[in-house]
Parts: structure tokens; sequence; C-alpha cells
């Protein structure tokens, strides 16, 4: 009877840690299908990729990306991906909504034009501490709730002197060149590696973003060398 009883104790324990491995593969495959179904290009309906466009070519100071995201790390990843002056991240069903109903449209632009001129007066009012912000953005999701985000980064004393002494140089070489030959003159840049601290803070209303900026804690966050132009952060 011992035998049996152990045999079928080790035939319960063997089929429970088989089904057990089997649910964690599923789940993990589950998880991996999620992830890569978000990195697939969003499909929009034809008016939708109208509005896009027109989007596009009306704001120039704005980089418009629209993509499903379920966190604020999620927004925050999207938004850093923008070169211009802000960045304004869109859920599919907002843009859907925004292109067949005007009023919605307009109501929704209302929102970006105004957090895009808070941002720029929270940055100027910041003083000293706009001068980390490098880039601003807001997101707006499927149920129309707005959240705001900035990427900050604080430079060595060594590379803030270099790059100040850049723009000097810059701005005598232009200076010296004239009008016509002063972009050819601002073309020295800061190439090669540069140390510095990046980090993104994000948040669901101005004054929340503002209080983060200011609260943040530099000295928890480590120095990183990086390629110019490239971006590496944590997020707060």
């Amino acid at each position: 009877m011992d035998r049996i009883g152990s045999y079928g104790a080790y035939q319960k324990n063997y089929y429970g840690k088989t089904v057990q491995e089997k649910k964690g593969t599923e789940e993990v495959q589950k998880a991996d299908a999620a992830k890569a179904g978000k990195n697939q290009p969003v499909k929009l309906s034809a008016r939708a990729e109208k509005l896009l466009k027109e989007l596009k070519n009306t704001y120039r100071n704005m980089d418009f990306f629209v993509a499903n995201y379920d966190s604020d790390e999620e927004a925050a990843e999207y938004l850093s991906r923008g070169n211009k002056d802000y960045s304004v991240l869109l859920e599919p069903e907002t843009l859907e909504e925004m292109a067949a109903d005007e009023k919605t449209k307009e109501k929704y632009l209302n929102l970006m034009k105004e957090a895009t001129t808070d941002l720029k007066d929270m940055k100027e009012k910041l003083g000293e501490e706009g001068k980390e912000v490098t880039h601003l953005g807001v997101s707006i999701d499927k149920n129309g709730t707005m959240s705001y985000f900035a990427e900050l980064e604080k430079l060595s004393d060594k590379q803030r002197e270099r790059i100040e002494k850049a723009k000097e140089d810059k701005a005598e070489q232009a200076k010296k060149a004239g009008k016509e030959d002063k972009t050819k003159a601002g073309q020295t840049g800061t190439a090669g590696s540069e140390r510095a601290k990046r980090t993104r803070v994000t948040a669901g209303t101005m004054e929340e973003l503002i209080s983060k900026i200011k609260n943040v804690d530099w000295n928890k966050i480590p120095w990183q060398t990086a390629e110019s132009g490239s971006r590496f952060d944590s997020v707060i």
C-alpha cells in the first residue's frame, strides 16, 4: 500500500508541476504576444489618417504619435521619441473620435494648445531648474484623460562649460560670417560622448509635474556616458 500510495503522490506532484509549468509558459507567451501586438502599427480609418496628416502639417512644433498604452511608462516611451518642441500621444480611439466629430476635434485641439502653452510657461517659470527640462509632451487616452511628460537632463560641470563655450563660438562665428553664413557657422556642435544624468517625469496635472521636477533627487540618479543624441533615463 505504501508503494502504491507513494506512486500516486508522485503522479499528483508530477501532474501538478507539469500543469503549472504549462500555465506559466502560456502566460509568458500571452504577455509576449500582447507586447508584440502593441509594437505593431496602429490601423486607422481613412479619415483618421487624413486628420493625423492635417495635424502634423498644421502644428509644426509638435510630434504626433498614435498608439495604445497601459501605463505612464509606456506613454513616456512614445513621447520621448519626439524631436520637436513638444510631443503629443493620442490613443487610436481618441483620434477616431476627433475625425468623426468636429466638436470633439475642436475640444481636443483646444486641450492640446492649452497644454503646450502651459508647458512652455512652466519651463520659463522654473528658472534655472527649467534649463534641465529638455523635452515636453502630453498624452490623451481613449477616455480623454490628459497626462503630462517632461524629460530632464543634468550635465556635468565640464560638459556644461563645453556647451556654453560652443554656443559662444557659434555666436562669434555667425557675427564674423554675417547673416548669409550664419547657418553654416552654427554647425559646429558637441559631437562625441557626453556625461549626463537623465530622467523622465510624468504627472496627471501641471501642478504635480512642476512639483516632481522641483523634487527630482539627482543624487539618486547615476552619471552615465552615452553618444550625443542618444537617450538614457529613468521614469519618475
